[in-house]
């Protein structure tokens, strides 16, 4: 056996056994993706002759791709900083509830409400964080309100990760992708951000629509309680909120700032966040808040999961695996930019649904680069990658349910897999029209996209309105009309 086939397969299974193992939960994470990148160096160097640097080049990039790994961990320890100091002073409950109380209890607004805040938080802070604020409070508000919460939590869940493609530091896919392309913070909100508002829009629209016979007014002895809410309860120190608050602010005019006005080249944008992070943690320690207490509360298997996940997309890019994809993909293509597109979003998508999408993101975006050195191609992978999620409740979304049930509002897997599949074929047609029609102007596969999407909406409503049993019913019953006419 050539030892590039050797090579080709034992890194391949090692990359397969860790997304088995993720799946099916039967080992940590941070365990497999290390196991693997441990076996992935001894591959390396035995097999393909590597020498110890090799390892060095796959943690932390090398000269030549701008140290690309070490950018994507300098930003997400940086943002980690800033999070969890935020999320310690109470900045996020805060709004939070503030936005609740806005919503004076009406169903309608304060469904709406919710959406909008759930986007918002997941478009700054991380997704598992944003459901982990989110959904107590909207039980708890819910048990104020005495109204079911069932509606409102999956709604929740389901726009978490139509914030997450809002900006490229919003997950972990977007900071993988920007690192590696370059892609300016202005220049993903422009071409990701701005559509990804538009589909937040019609997305609420739709919620709103699907549960309108569910929703009732509270009385005004219940709207009354919710205005006794103390917003300030949630907050620390009111010092440290408004420094976190002036943080993410200066944070998102840096961003913006760097490229058109500082040069990247010597600010970029993932020494500026650890600047900003470094500056707010000091000024947290000399009004009491531990620097030792936040540093504590950062998700370690996170940073141990991305740095097995680094060395083994490393090594399959190394040994070709990751180029006979990307030629495999660009062949599927047919050469036809539309379809490769369409292609990239429903594949990153559905493959992100099974697998968590940080190592489906590291995996495919040199493939991307194979298929086309466009950045339209990395625009639809951080669309497929963030909202393919919701395909199944999988993933981030077993936290949203465990979290229900443990607070007495149990919800069931089967009622959040219907909306949340639905929901999502909705968006990832919407998207692709987006790419057919306004990035490519293929105007014929937009119009056939938009069919589409008007077929899933009237499909939904049948279903919302009707449920499975009634449907088949009606059809039974029209059927024996049918043939009662036909016999007369």
């Amino acid at each position: 056996m050539p030892k590039i086939l050797a090579s080709q397969i034992i890194i391949s299974l090692c990359f397969l056994a860790v997304i088995v193992l993720i799946f099916t939960d039967k080992l940590n994470r941070a365990v497999a993706a290390i196991t693997a990148a441990v076996i992935t160096y001894f591959v390396l160097t035995f097999i393909e002759k590597k020498n110890f640097s090799v390892i060095v080049d796959l943690l932390f990039g090398t000269p030549d791709d701008g140290f690309v790994n070490l950018h994507s961990l300098i930003l997400i320890l940086g943002m980690m900083f800033i999070v969890q100091i935020s999320d310690e002073v109470g900045l996020f409950q805060f709004l939070g509830v503030l936005a609740i109380k806005l919503s004076k209890g009406k169903p309608i607004a304060l469904m709406t409400i919710l959406c909008i805040i759930s986007v918002f938080f997941s478009a700054i802070i991380n997704n598992i964080l944003t459901v982990m604020i989110l959904i107590p409070l909207t039980i708890t508000i819910s048990r104020i309100l005495k109204i079911d919460p069932t509606p409102y939590i999956i709604t929740e869940a389901i726009m978490v990760n139509i914030g997450g493609t809002f900006f490229s530091i919003s997950s972990i896919p977007n900071i993988l992708i920007v690192t590696e392309t370059n892609i300016k913070f202005n220049e993903f909100f422009v071409n990701v951000g701005l559509f990804s508002i538009l589909t937040a829009g019609i997305t609420i629209t739709f919620f709103i629509f699907l549960y309108r016979k569910e929703f009732r007014d509270p009385g005004r002895k219940l709207i009354e309680t919710l205005d006794e809410f103390n917003v300030w309860n949630f907050v620390q120190s009111r010092r440290l909120l408004y420094a976190s608050m002036s943080s993410l602010g200066i944070l998102f005019i840096g961003f913006i700032l760097i490229g058109p006005v500082i040069p990247s080249d010597k600010v970029p944008i993932d020494i500026f966040a650890m600047s900003v992070a470094m500056l707010l943690t000091i000024f947290s320690a000399f009004l009491g808040l531990k620097p030792k207490e936040i540093i504590k509360r950062f998700d370690l298997e996170l940073i141990l999961y991305l740095l097995g996940i680094f060395v083994l997309a490393g090594g399959l890019e190394a040994v070709g695996i990751v180029a006979l994809i990307g030629n495999l993909l660009k062949g599927l293509g047919a050469n036809n930019p539309v379809f490769q597109l369409i292609l990239v979003i429903w594949v990153s998508a559905f493959l992100s649904s099974m697998i968590d999408n940080i190592p489906i993101t590291k995996i495919l975006i040199p493939v991307v680069g194979i298929m086309s050195p466009s950045n339209d191609y990395y625009y639809a992978l951080s669309f497929g990658a963030n909202w393919g999620d919701n395909l199944t409740p999988l993933g981030d979304n077993i936290l949203v349910l465990n979290i229900a049930e443990q607070n007495n509002r149990p919800i069931k897997m089967k009622t959040f897999w219907k909306i949340g599949f639905s929901t999502t074929i909705l968006q990832l047609f919407i998207v692709s029209i987006y790419f057919t029609m306004l990035s490519r102007g293929t105007y014929l596969i937009g119009l056939i996209l938009i069919l589409a999407v008007f077929a899933t909406i009237g499909i939904l409503f049948i279903f919302s309105k009707y449920g499975s049993e009634q449907i088949k019913s009606n059809i039974n019953r029209g059927i024996n009309k049918f043939r009662s006419l036909i016999i007369s």
